[in-house]
């Protein structure tokens, strides 16, 4: 069995670790960074073969951070994972809600449990940490009655540490979707989505004009996020995910450029 080396964000025990078991199963090796711009650096810079990365959640919404750095990644997107997120109260033995003073996790878990610390946990201050399983793991390894963190039952399990309150989360429909980039010679031949930005010729009405251009085709836009251009203030490129690829996508894509519009194919792929 060949390994491969895969970049997350985040460490063993990790929602990103269990979204890359769930595509590479024994095959990867886990190369974990602090950061989003830690991990693209690594691919960048030819330190790893693949990259694992989430890029929106249903809860709380698209990871902007990563939209920025995809673009500038030279692996292609070859597939996407959707993972349901249930994430748990994890703490000492014995710990009861009104011990805990202090919570730790991911930014983006803390924002997907916003109810239950409100209600539950009115007294306990939220620490941001770089991940949930790290939190896990420093909660366990502090040992204090008051700390708790909120992450996966993957982490608890890895740590030992017992489980305070399970399904804490907002929501049930609590789903992240993940991207995986490694390198590729041409998409595979099953692929029936893809991902694309689009600089448009900043006209009135630009944009527009490149949606009716799928609209016509009726192909389905599963995405649509604006981000700014750095240096042309008040000027925006658009990523977009359409579910369609292959020859039927780049008929469309001639089609926009001839508008004088700017189109990037980040990586076409087999949707979730």
């Amino acid at each position: 069995m060949t390994r491969i080396s895969v970049a997350i964000q985040g460490q063993a025990g990790s929602f990103h670790d269990q979204a890359v078991q769930q595509w590479y199963g024994e095959r990867a090796e886990i190369v974990p960074y602090a950061t989003f711009r830690e991990v693209f650096d690594a691919c960048n810079e030819g330190e790893v073969e693949a990259a694992v990365v989430a890029v929106e959640n249903t809860l709380y919404g698209s990871i902007n951070e990563v939209y920025r750095y995809i673009e500038e990644c030279p692996l292609p997107i070859v597939g996407e994972v959707k993972l349901a997120i249930d994430q748990m109260l994890i703490g000492r033995t014995g710990a009861r809600l009104d011990d805990i003073t202090e919570v730790y996790s991911h930014p983006v878990a803390l924002a997907q449990c916003r109810n239950f610390l409100k209600q539950q946990l009115p007294q306990a201050a939220l620490v941001e940490f770089f991940d949930t399983a790290g939190a896990v793991e420093f909660v366990a390894r502090e040992g204090q009655k008051h700390m708790a963190a909120i992450a996966g039952q993957a982490a608890a399990k890895l740590y030992n540490a017992p489980i305070l309150a399970r399904s804490i989360q907002d929501s049930r429909d609590n789903i992240t979707r993940f991207l995986v980039m490694e390198p590729a010679d041409e998409p595979p031949a099953d692929a029936t989505r893809a991902s694309l930005v689009v600089t448009t010729n900043h006209q009135p009405g630009a944009l527009i004009e490149v949606l009716q251009v799928f609209a016509r085709a009726g192909v389905n836009l599963a995405k649509l996020q604006s981000q700014p251009i750095v240096g042309q203030p008040w000027r925006y490129k658009f990523f977009i995910v359409v579910d369609c690829a292959g020859p039927a996508l780049h008929k469309l894509l001639r089609e926009i450029e001839q508008s004088d519009h700017a189109v990037t194919i980040l990586g076409e792929y087999k949707a979730a």
